[in-house]
């Protein structure tokens, strides 16, 4: 399919059915379906929107003029959620053909839909097309959680393919809807359509399903997200079945100075797949192969909060072993004074 350029096309100064402004190459008309027909017009771009789910839509090319050929644009925006069946018809009388047209040319999608006519020889036509997307912004409203951005720009009529992600401290984000109450939920695979115009984050008290089982003093609070996250095995924490190259975690936050206790043990392909412990982004240790239960403490000197994180991880082949690592017993003793 051929791109299709259209130069020196000014929309300033049109409105309603007349003329557009001066400047442009071609008369810009603006034109609603009647019983959903267009007819369209000779050296004109003849623009139509469809901004509300319709049925077929027909578009009458311009009649024959003895002596002159053809030549026109259709300018088709469509914002609404389903598409309309297109079809251009021959007006009364006569037939039409189109030149070397696969059967997507005239296929249209959400956004702006620009067809260019050139008649060829009695009524045989050259038909271009081009694409152009239409942007649009969505608010996302964290309804008293924490986002980086609250805004977004979207291709109308396409996936989201990836949509933020709030936090808020003891709660679990539950994704996005179209209500602060109630609403549709709204995922990365679904398509970005005109009516959505803000979505809105819905929560649930977040329980801990860990700290029962490895945290006997229960003052510390253990989180585990993404597609294969840890999981209570007994009085254990164990880690979610990962891929080559995966990796699985499970973390908590402690405040202040103190020392942090726990034990682990792994079953794990030696020295490629590991259990590694981080504390605030940095490795402090890391075990590896079929390991027993071992203890292990780490000092944390500095004040604040403190994420501490236990991480699964594999290399890019082989797996040995149950391919998992665990952790009990964690306890956290704040420093005097």
């Amino acid at each position: 399919m051929d791109v299709l350029y259209i130069p020196q096309l000014d929309e300033i100064g049109s409105g309603g059915d007349g003329d557009g402004g001066g400047a442009a190459r071609y008369r810009l008309l603006k034109r609603t379906p009647e019983d959903g027909v267009v007819n369209l017009t000779d050296r004109a771009v003849t623009r139509v929107e469809i901004s509300a789910d319709a049925g077929p839509l027909k578009l009458v090319v311009p009649p024959e003029v003895r002596g002159s050929v053809r030549d026109f644009f259709v300018r088709l925006v469509i914002t609404a959620d389903e598409i309309p069946e297109v079809a251009f018809a021959a007006p009364t009388g006569e037939a039409i053909s189109f030149e070397d047209v696969d059967e997507d040319v005239f296929k249209c999608e959400v956004g702006v839909n620009v067809f260019a006519f050139t008649e060829t020889d009695a009524g045989i036509f050259i038909v271009n097309r081009k694409m152009v997307d239409i942007d649009l912004e969505v608010e996302f409203d964290p309804c008293g959680g924490t986002l980086d951005k609250t805004t977004q720009t979207f291709k109308l009529g396409a996936q989201y393919s990836a949509l933020p992600k709030p936090s808020m401290a003891g709660y679990t984000f539950l994704g996005w809807f179209t209500a602060e109450e109630d609403g549709v939920a709204v995922s990365s695979t679904d398509r970005c359509k005109t009516g959505v115009t803000k979505l809105y984050a819905h929560w649930e008290v977040y329980v801990d399903p860990f700290v029962a089982a490895i945290c006997e003093a229960g003052n510390l609070t253990f989180f585990s997200e993404g597609d294969s996250p840890w999981f209570v095995d007994g009085d254990a924490a164990r880690s979610g079945a990962i891929g080559d190259n995966g990796s699985t975690t499970l973390s908590t936050t402690v405040h202040g100075k103190g020392t942090l206790a726990f034990r682990w043990r792994t079953s794990s392909e030696w020295d490629y797949d590991w259990l590694r412990i981080r504390v605030d982004g940095n490795e402090v240790a890391s075990i590896s192969g079929s390991r027993d239960w071992e203890s292990f403490s780490y000092v944390i000197g500095n004040d604040g909060s403190h994420t501490v994180e236990w991480a699964y991880t594999k290399d890019g082949s082989v797996s040995d072993g149950e391919d998992c690592g665990w952790i009990d017993n964690v306890v956290w003793t704040p420093a005097e004074g």
